[in-house]
């Protein structure tokens, strides 16, 4: 384990209980963790979307338990097709979250549980899927944790990468030999050949094109958000593959926003990668961050905690 359980995290570990949730796609396996009922109460529940629902190195477990033990209820759970739950297995996409599976989770967890007020926390996929519950669920969100997520078309997030890269990118890359492995697959080559032609069109001087536009699932979910009372965190890394995607909705979305939606959502640019998975310092990092933007909802909460954000962080111009 990462992390040495303190007496709290042991008590909350103990009182946790298994919970099927009924979906159209079968039963949906997760973890309730009530909050410690010796702590002032936040009156919500945090659902932590990742797959699978423990997370990578059982950071999620983790950080359910140390919620738990400062006040809030915790769910954590296996979307369908994945981990213990049972439903049809598929290729994930961002821009077809499984919206039907959180909205379904929020229902019963209000019906069995409760849980009047909620805050999500996902990355990727997850964030996506988060965000899609304000469509349905608005009312019922109090906060939405949103890292490193895509928020164009996949095939269109490929073009927006490709615009990063030049010749000298592509000739370290050839360079790797892991990079001649993955040509084994044939949306790897088609890959290489949307990169190579949109450097080819620059270097032969060609216009830049436009901002291509957000994801309609996208743009659906976010004007749901707007419409709510919700605070939320948008957390990338400058160097993400995402972060380029997330900067047309800076121009876009974000630049219409209101003062009181100003002030609401915020946005955090860290140096490097937010996505990534192989860093485990950056891992914590994000993992440490996400625990104190959501232990700060907690009413007893007076102010935001003291936080340190690595690198050279910096917080979005739309930023509340």
């Amino acid at each position: 384990m990462p992390w040495r359980e303190s007496a709290a995290d042991l008590d909350r570990a103990r009182a946790e209980r298994p919970i099927v949730v009924p979906s159209a796609f079968g039963g949906l396996v997760g973890i309730y963790t009530p909050a410690a009922p010796d702590v002032p109460s936040a009156g919500l529940c945090a659902v932590l979307l990742t797959r699978p629902r423990s997370h990578r190195n059982r950071m999620w477990v983790e950080g359910a338990r140390r919620l738990a033990a400062q006040g809030f209820a915790c769910f954590r759970f296996d979307y369908h097709g994945t981990g213990d739950s049972e439903g049809p297995t598929g290729p994930l996409d961002p821009n077809r979250p499984y919206r039907d599976d959180i909205v379904t989770v929020l229902r019963v967890l209000r019906a069995q549980l409760g849980g009047r007020r909620f805050v999500l926390c996902g990355a990727c996929f997850d964030a996506r899927t988060a965000l899609s519950a304000f469509a349905d669920e608005a009312d019922a969100i109090a906060g939405l944790m949103f890292m490193a997520a895509p928020v164009v078309e996949l095939d269109t997030l490929v073009r927006v990468d490709a615009d990063r890269k030049d010749w000298g990118h592509l000739a370290r890359s050839l360079r790797n030999p892991y990079n001649w492995k993955s040509l084994a697959s044939a949306g790897r080559w088609r890959y290489m050949a949307t990169v190579i032609g949109r450097v080819a069109r620059r270097s032969l001087g060609a216009a830049p094109a436009g901002d291509p536009p957000l994801g309609a699932a996208f743009v659906e979910h976010f004007q749901a958000l707007l419409r709510s009372r919700a605070r939320a965190l948008f957390l990338y890394g400058r160097d993400d593959a995402e972060y380029e995607s997330f900067r047309i909705a800076e121009r876009t979305a974000f630049a219409k926003l209101t003062p009181e939606q100003r002030a609401r959502l915020e946005v955090e640019v860290w140096d490097g990668t937010v996505h990534g998975f192989l860093e485990m310092k950056r891992q914590r990092e994000t993992f440490e961050r996400a625990l104190g933007w959501i232990a700060a909802l907690h009413p007893a909460r007076a102010a935001a905690p003291a936080r340190t954000i690595p690198g050279d962080a910096t917080p979005s111009a739309v930023a509340g």
